[in-house]
């Protein structure tokens, strides 16, 4: 796992800790004994088949945490009560959506009335990347591993939060795969950048008023992290308009809102982490 020098004692305390196997035991008596829950982990279902992995995942969180599920169907939601049989969570519920808008509709819309209960949020969901099939169950295979891979990291992340009142954001550095793809789409195809930062421009303009994005773009690439819910809370409460599935794999609302996250982290005080587990 690397650090940054802006994270300051919080981050090289935890690569520490992690290096030498030591507990955040005072922490997570904290977190532990807290009688609210303060976490609250969103999945957004699409792909029910790959839901009891990421539910094996989330079970080993050694915390008290809310379930939010969305999916697009009710033989979906019946499926997935299925699997939930099995699950560690303190309270759950499914809301079915339409189909637009990915995970990023459901996310925003499922926790818009709840993100203010919680302190910490969790934002995954079953990824697949049709386009590239075996690239994308790798990836979001490397997503799950680092983001709740084990008690170990699950802890880590909330310790990290837990010791910097200023860490508002974790996400794993980028899969190698994909960076090259990315970089390289962003940086040849100015025209469909352009529409992404028209986006990015209108949502930070609804919420800040002025501001305008550089050129220079940072964030987690599958859309996956953890998060305090006051780093990113205004999102919940803009209305947007999604488009209709059609397959899109770039230069839409949601792709935006995807590249936005450290914006308004960085303008509502926070800072952000990038980390690696390989345990």
């Amino acid at each position: 796992m690397e650090f940054d020098e802006k994270f300051g004692y919080s981050s090289i305390n935890s690569f520490t800790k992690s290096l030498l196997d030591l507990p955040y035991q005072e922490k997570n008596n904290f977190i532990s004994n807290n009688k609210k829950t303060i976490i609250a982990i969103q999945v957004h279902v699409f792909y029910e088949d790959l839901f009891e992995k990421i539910l094996e995942r989330i079970n080993l969180i050694p915390f008290k945490y809310d379930l939010y599920i969305s999916t697009t169907s009710e033989e979906k939601k019946i499926k997935i009560e299925k699997y939930l049989i099995n699950s560690n969570h303190n309270y759950y519920e499914i809301r079915i959506f339409e189909n637009k808008g990915r995970d990023v509709y459901p996310f925003i819309n499922q926790m818009r009335i709840f993100y203010k209960y919680y302190k910490y949020i969790c934002h995954l969901h079953t990824k697949k990347s049709l386009h590239k099939k075996l690239l994308g169950l790798n990836w979001s295979e490397y997503i799950y591993q680092n983001l709740i891979g084990s008690r170990k990291i699950i802890s880590n992340i909330i310790c990290d939060f837990e010791e910097n009142d200023k860490l508002g954001f974790i996400f794993p550095e980028n899969y190698y795969e994909i960076i090259k793809g990315i970089k390289d789409f962003d940086n040849s195809n100015l025209a469909l950048h352009a529409i992404n930062k028209k986006f990015m421009n209108y949502i930070l303009e609804s919420i800040f008023h002025r501001y305008k994005i550089g050129d220079k773009l940072i964030f987690p690439v599958g859309n996956m992290f953890w998060a305090k819910t006051k780093a990113i809370y205004q999102i919940f409460n803009i209305k947007l308009k999604f488009p209709e599935e059609l397959s899109q794999i770039n230069t839409t609302i949601m792709h935006a809102i995807e590249r936005i996250w450290l914006y308004l982290v960085k303008l509502n005080g926070y800072l952000y982490k990038q980390i690696i587990y390989n345990y």
